[in-house]
């Protein structure tokens, strides 16, 4: 993950900005950043694919068995329990089985997953207002939508979520004991750059003043929340990280 880029500058008087005097406000056009993590096969894709092959030769020997054998032997006895077979075990793994294994991707813009090839549902670090931790799954919650993320499959993926939230909004990790994932990996994820976000028509967090033109945004560097360039506060109103 690259680190958030800051912005340095020397607060008048003796007040402390923060950790060496870092502010973190940024430009709407400074470089961001994310980790695209692919999926690990699990066990269930292939009893799903397993189950959906049998069913398919099932199928076939059932058509075999009803209509294609010898004239003289007639119709296969167990033909019509093969389509029966093939019915229900296809209809099991259709229902039941787990088919779709999606990318997530983890960084500067928070976490998202992938739905398609251009169809990315994204929950931005300020909009995060919780975190659940579960046998299964690390699962982040948005203000009415969640992403669960699978740890069979995306352990990698998981670490590094929880290791941001512990960095950017630690207080929604608070129920999460330390060492309950491993920690982030640097080497997985594939690293990607991120396009400038579009924010024209939202308000300020601070001052609820509507964005009207792309230049006047600001964003906390750290949780990612938006400000109207006339409405920076001190620090960010969800994170409370210093911005000026």
């Amino acid at each position: 993950m690259a680190a958030d880029r800051t912005v340095k500058r020397k607060r008048k008087g003796s007040g402390s900005t923060g950790q060496g005097g870092e502010l973190h406000l940024r430009q709407r056009t400074d470089p961001r950043s994310e980790r695209r993590f692919e999926p690990k096969a699990s066990l269930a894709l292939g009893l799903t694919l397993l189950g959906m092959s049998v069913a398919a030769l099932l199928a076939g020997a059932a058509v075999y068995g009803q209509w294609f054998r010898a004239e003289e032997a007639g119709p296969h006895p167990y033909a019509p329990y093969l389509f029966v077979g093939a019915v229900l075990l296809g209809g099991a793994a259709g229902l039941f089985g787990q088919w779709s294994l999606k990318p997530l991707r983890v960084g500067d813009a928070g976490v998202g997953l992938e739905n398609g090839p251009t169809e990315i549902e994204r929950i931005g670090w300020h909009e995060v207002t919780g975190l659940l931790l579960s046998e299964d799954a690390l699962t982040v919650q948005g203000s009415g939508t969640a992403i669960a993320i699978p740890l069979r499959t995306h352990l990698p993926a998981a670490s590094r979520v929880l290791a941001e939230v512990r960095r950017r909004i630690p207080e929604r990790a608070a129920d999460i004991k330390e060492g309950a994932l491993p920690p982030p990996d640097d080497a997985a994820g594939e690293q990607r750059s991120l396009e400038p976000p579009q924010v024209a028509g939202l308000r300020c967090k601070a001052s609820d003043k509507l964005i009207a033109f792309e230049a006047d945004a600001r964003l906390c560097g750290r949780c990612g929340e938006l400000y109207h360039k006339d409405g920076v506060p001190s620090r960010c109103v969800t994170c409370s990280a210093p911005l000026s």
